[in-house]
């Protein structure tokens, strides 16, 4: 099978989102065992996408809840081939009139989650990796809106170019370390979830648009080929880089936009 992530342990978190669930069923369709994370109690909406799945709480942003989630896959497991970091937030909001408090909870579930996470899971991934041919693999989501700027969205492009680079220097360092650890991002642009519903229902409130009707004519041409994305555009390039067909791919962008920066 291409592709195939048979006997390969996978850790996605924030599980329960539109994006999140649909990208954890598509790493278990491929063979994997997956392990979700979120901040629900239960998990609902993971499981229900993967049945056979593990489900853990986790708060991106606490190292302690970091390294107990690490633990328990290490025993469970004793090995973790895919970290995948999906959790993020976004606020809408005109840059003066966000608040420091705003900006601080964005950096922290965006930036600090994808540090804190890939800190915690370095050594075991690192271990993992050497008994694969191309390594064991990590994946950042972040957002077309971490290579362009975009109006009521400077902490969120702020974040989101952050963990860019911050794989980027990841991707030098284990290399240069000798350990077997890819790690690339994932820039995809609107995806048809509760998110960007909020996005532009903030759009219209500013003033942007006049309804949601013609919110969402205003992105279309933004996307040349012809549609936003589903969840399922990035859950199969997520599936690409955590397999060994992205083999030779280390500090890389795909960019999943429907030609949305290609303008």
């Amino acid at each position: 099978m291409i592709g195939s992530l048979e006997g390969r342990v996978a850790l996605v978190t924030g599980c329960t989102g539109g994006i999140g669930k649909v990208i954890s069923s598509a790493l278990a369709e491929a063979g994997a065992t997956v392990v979700g994370a979120d901040m629900l109690d239960d998990g609902g909406a993971f499981t229900e996408a993967v049945p056979d799945g593990r489900y853990l709480r986790l708060d991106v942003t606490d190292e302690q809840d970091w390294r107990k989630t690490i633990g328990t896959i290490d025993a469970e497991h004793g090995r973790l081939d895919i970290l995948v970091h999906v959790a993020g937030i976004v606020v809408v909001e005109k840059m003066v009139n966000t608040t420091l408090e705003q900006w601080r909870r964005q950096m922290a579930v965006n930036v600090d989650g994808p540090f804190l996470g890939t800190k915690a899971a370095a050594e075991l991934m690192a271990r993992t990796g050497a008994t694969l041919p191309h390594g064991s693999s990590i994946i950042i989501i972040s957002s077309v809106a971490g290579l362009i700027g975009s109006p009521l969205h400077a902490g969120y492009c702020a974040s989101k170019g952050a963990v860019r680079l911050f794989a980027k220097a990841c991707a030098m360092e284990f290399a240069a370390l000798g350990q077997k650890i890819r790690i690339n991002t994932v820039h995809p642009s609107g995806v048809r979830t509760g998110m960007v519903d909020h996005i532009l229902q903030r759009f219209i409130d500013e003033g942007f648009f006049a309804s949601l009707e013609d919110a969402e004519k205003g992105m279309a041409p933004a996307h040349p080929i012809g549609r936003m994305a589903d969840p399922i555009d990035v859950a199969k390039a997520v599936r690409f880089l955590a397999s060994d067909e992205s083999g030779y791919m280390l500090g890389s962008e795909l960019v999943v936009d429907g030609g949305y920066t290609a303008q």
